[in-house]
């Protein structure tokens, strides 16, 4: 089960590659609380799968790593 909630926000930080996603973002796409969102993210952050991309304000939001944008 844990390991099913961690895939589903990996999911949709790739889903939504090149852009970015808010941990507010993330937790409406997944059907999580903001608080458990916030903890996987944290985790993907440590594991070295995601990366902070940009804080805005107290916002923080978070980048799929490893993807190479195209220009």
């Amino acid at each position: 089960m844990i390991e099913d909630r961690k895939q589903r926000v990996l999911r949709e930080l790739e889903k939504s590659h090149p852009n970015d996603l808010s941990i507010g973002e993330v937790a409406g796409r997944t059907k999580l609380s903001r608080t458990t969102a916030s903890t996987y993210l944290k985790v993907l952050v440590a594991e070295g799968k995601i990366d902070v991309s940009r804080k805005v304000g107290r916002a923080v939001f978070y980048k799929i790593r490893g993807k190479t944008e195209r220009r």
